[in-house]
């Protein structure tokens, strides 16, 4: 296989509650706490998006503002012109929000592959260490979009991840769909998910396959491509 890179703009986003409704899955950024107690938290409704998803957007007047959020206000200013034309700026807030969560906000890479007519699109996040588990744990969360790019309808039906930590440690876990569901898929639709994985060590790698149905019965494998778990952390010398 030929491998190649480019660069790819992905954009941080809120989600407008009133989707709430309509998506299938509410995203969020989740944390890993730096205190002591080493709790995870999440943000719901921010995440990330290809650019070359973004479309342009107006709004009614009547709206007060253009995203029902409630970090919208928080983040952005409205200011008005001289001629009376609004703009948003970032608050003082969104500049320290970006500061304190720097390293889980920071897309590294972005891997993409088209198998069978379905698109895999998959990121990844490093939340940190949990140090007081008897065996250190490093955290991340990667997020997946799933894209049928073909022509005929498809439906996932089971998982199955390898997963490889630089502690020469291989797991493989094999299960129904994602997240509790079995999406489907029609020409041109797509679903995103997140999710965790965690590692005694400070790096690794994760890929896997997707097992689809087709509105045929046929049943076909698409690839997940391989994508680094990589932390700033030394792992000690031995």
């Amino acid at each position: 296989k030929q491998w190649y890179q480019r660069r790819v703009a992905i954009t941080a986003g809120l989600l407008d509650f009133r989707d709430c409704p309509i998506v299938s899955q509410r995203e969020g950024i989740t944390f890993l706490g730096q205190n002591s107690d080493n709790k995870f938290y999440t943000i719901p409704g921010i995440d990330y998006i290809s650019h070359e998803d973004v479309l342009p957007y107006e709004h009614s007047e009547s709206i007060r503002d253009p995203i029902q959020h409630n970090l919208f206000q928080k983040f952005l200013e409205k200011k008005n012109d001289q001629n009376g034309l609004a703009s948003y700026y970032s608050t003082n807030m969104l500049h320290q929000f970006h500061e304190d969560n720097f390293d889980c906000l920071r897309l590294r890479d972005v891997h993409s592959q088209t198998t069978n007519g379905v698109k895999i699109t998959v990121y990844s996040f490093y939340m940190g260490c949990r140090s007081e588990t008897p065996n250190k744990e490093h955290w991340w969360r990667y997020s997946i979009l799933m894209e049928n790019v073909g022509d005929i309808t498809v439906q996932l039906r089971e998982r199955t991840w390898c997963i490889f930590s630089n502690a020469d440690n291989k797991e493989s876990v094999t299960g129904k769909g994602v997240v509790g569901q079995e999406p489907m898929l029609k020409s041109g639709q797509c679903f995103q998910y997140s999710s965790l994985v965690s590692l005694r060590s400070s790096a690794g790698h994760m890929w896997g396959t997707y097992l689809f149905e087709r509105e045929d019965r046929k049943f076909i494998n698409v690839s997940i491509p391989p994508f680094l778990l990589v932390s700033k952390v030394a792992e000690p010398q031995t």
